[in-house]
């Protein structure tokens, strides 16, 4: 009786090879799959910006507080007006300054808006934006004779030093090159400066948009992100 040969078949470290590679290619199709896209991402800074907008202005009303926020090519900062200074917001942490992602742009509208019209934040004038940057105005300098005053007044029994307000904000010192106001007023009456604000995503071509929108207070209008035309 004839034995039929054998059919040569695979090896165990064959069968685990292929089992290696089937995982590889698996992992690298969930990779390609679940990279975020350039309209996700600037969806996602829009969002933020929207969200941390609204925080602020129920901050600025809830601690009767007058707030600010200034964007410029690196990213966003809040800022607090006190001591007849605006100063860039360190706590609460939430309020603190923010980078952009990679690739993405802001174009910031305050003029000719429709909506903004009879706005009288245009007409508040906080301060001359000269005395702002002047040597003697800096925190540094300011925080140094303000201790010097009370040591001094701590040493004559017939003077009280009043307590400071708590206002659960804490500052970064002023430096030279901070802006001297922001650009967008929060204002703790709940209004806002109307504005038109349109981020972008440009990493490629074309780039991505997104707009937001404030008419005098929150919430904001946030549009459909598209491809910017």
């Amino acid at each position: 009786m004839k034995q039929k040969p054998l059919t040569p078949g695979f090896t165990l470290v064959e069968i685990l090879l292929v089992i290696l590679l089937i995982g590889l290619l698996a992992a690298s199709v969930v990779i390609s799959f679940t990279g975020e896209s350039r309209d996700k991402k600037l969806a996602k800074q829009t969002e933020q910006l929207q969200l941390l907008i609204q925080l602020a202005s129920e901050t600025a009303m809830l601690k009767q507080q007058e707030l600010g926020l200034y964007l410029d090519d690196e990213g966003y900062r809040f800022m607090l007006f006190k001591d007849e200074k605006w100063h860039s917001i360190r706590e609460p942490k939430a309020l603190r300054s923010y980078k952009f992602a990679d690739g993405i742009s802001f174009e910031l509208e305050l003029e000719g808006l429709e909506w903004s019209e009879g706005n009288l934040l245009s007409q508040v004038e906080w301060q001359e934006e000269d005395k702002l940057f002047e040597e003697n105005s800096f925190d540094e300098l300011d925080a140094a004779k303000k201790r010097d005053k009370e040591l001094e007044d701590s040493k004559d029994p017939n003077k009280k030093t009043q307590a400071p307000l708590k206002t659960g904000f804490v500052t970064e010192p002023r430096k030279q090159g901070d802006p001297a106001q922001p650009q967008i007023f929060i204002l703790s009456s709940g209004e806002i400066t109307p504005f038109l604000l349109t981020l972008k995503e440009q990493s490629e071509n074309p780039a991505w948009r997104q707009q937001l929108k404030a008419v005098f207070s929150i919430p904001l209008e946030r549009g459909e992100v598209e491809l910017d035309r």
